[in-house]
């Protein structure tokens, strides 16, 4: 009699993945394509941030440099939006503690590769293992857009900006990722070019503030005061 009785609970658990998974693809087929593409991407941007970040790339005049591209999953926003405009990924890939806890490593170059081959993004994506301060001193183009999430520490981000803000474009835009939590660097360095009058914040989703160099005729209700 013991045998004819079965236990239930693992078929159940079975079908609620089942279920749930197709629930999930079904939700990413819902998506416009350039959301669905960075799914399966690694990365600690939202959905709704990535799709800030592609809009802002659609808009670019110059290329498009990202500081801090970890395993991909902004990159491959940026590069979607960019279209043929190129995208420079300045990530060391090194062993790195970041000022939140996060461990970062030679393992994320791996992950980085695999995500471009798998999304397409490789074809205008171009990977500098070196950091900020090492490229720019050479650098010829104009940036028409800087996506700063890098080092945190306000001494990592204010190094990002000043290394990036000679080869930025009159009306270039500047993105910022944890811009909101006041203990660490982007905050900080956001409410100190602002104040200054060097960038106008023109808009803000979840974590992320993007703001236009001074001149620019947008506007943005200061969620950061």
């Amino acid at each position: 009699m013991a045998d004819e009785m079965e236990n239930p609970l693992p078929a159940a658990r079975s079908l609620i993945v089942i279920v749930d998974r197709a629930r999930r693809r079904l939700i990413r087929l819902q998506l416009p394509q350039h959301l669905r593409m960075i799914e399966r991407a690694e990365g600690m941007i939202s959905r709704a941030e990535a799709d800030l970040l592609f809009r802002l790339a659609a808009d670019a005049e110059g290329c498009i440099v990202e500081v801090g591209s970890y395993r991909g999953r902004s990159t491959i926003a940026l590069a979607l939006g960019a279209g043929a405009t190129p995208v420079f990924a300045i990530e060391p890939h090194e062993a790195f503690t970041g000022i939140l806890g996060g461990m970062f490593g030679p393992e994320d170059r791996g992950a980085f590769y695999k995500a471009m081959l798998r999304s397409g993004a490789y074809r205008n994506v171009r990977l500098i293992n070196l950091s900020s301060e090492t490229v720019t001193p050479g650098w010829q183009r104009h940036v028409g857009m800087l996506w700063i999430d890098g080092d945190h520490s306000y001494e990592g981000v204010r190094r990002d900006w000043e290394a990036w803000k000679p080869h930025l474009a009159s009306q270039a835009v500047v993105a910022f990722d944890d811009s909101l939590d006041e203990t660490i660097g982007p905050h900080r360095l956001i409410r100190e070019l602002m104040a200054s009058g060097d960038l106008t914040a023109i808009e803000q989703v979840g974590k992320v503030t993007a703001l236009r160099r001074k001149g620019s005729s947008n506007n943005f209700d200061d969620d950061l005061a």
